[in-house]
């Protein structure tokens, strides 16, 4: 399907089934953000895969079906990165620690991951969200800011007290778990 025709029809069906794809890509559990890349990526693969699809089926259901296999793909890269931004967060606090007999640098990573999620957990509410809007989803101090309509500069002085209250948590999580392992 490469006439004018044809993406006449594709263009006629976009208009039709955008806004039930977008709604489809967010009920999987695609952040907010990434909902209209995904929708706009189905899209784009549907009109390149143009010539495979049937005049008999449902356009909707296609690109769906397109749409849903882009979306497992994006929750398994996602779920990396949790796991990766996990460990780095863990990293930055362990770097920002004197390094002479500290807690941290001689605990497992597992110990360590442990021992954040749990002060994480701690952390009063806008602590815990302002955290997971820097460190998990990677928004800039600035783009945080005009959601709360703070300074770029207040956030950051924010984050800095949220790590060093989540390093002097970790701290003591990590220091009892080594005080219990020596009894």
């Amino acid at each position: 399907m490469s006439t004018g025709r044809d993406i006449d029809w594709f263009i006629e069906q976009v208009r039709r089934e955008q806004s039930r794809l977008r709604a489809f890509v967010r009920v999987l559990g695609v952040r907010p953000e990434a909902v209209d890349d995904i929708a706009q990526d189905a899209l784009l693969i549907a009109y390149e895969r143009l010539d495979v699809f049937r005049g008999d089926e449902d356009f909707g259901a296609w690109v769906r079906g397109i749409a849903r296999r882009l979306v497992a793909n994006w929750l398994r890269k996602e779920n990396r990165r949790r796991v990766i931004l996990s460990e780095h967060v863990t990293e930055l606090l362990a770097a920002a620690a004197p390094e002479q007999m500290h807690p941290l640098a001689e605990t497992a990573d597992g110990e360590r991951l442990a021992a954040l999620k749990s002060c994480l957990e701690q952390l009063p509410e806008p602590g815990q969200q302002l955290v997971h809007l820097r460190y998990f989803e990677e928004l800039s101090p600035g783009v945080i800011a005009s959601r709360y309509e703070r300074s770029a500069n207040d956030i950051r002085q924010q984050l800095f007290r949220l790590r060093r209250t989540l390093l002097k948590c970790m701290e003591f999580r990590l220091g009892l778990l080594a005080t219990e392992g020596e009894s």
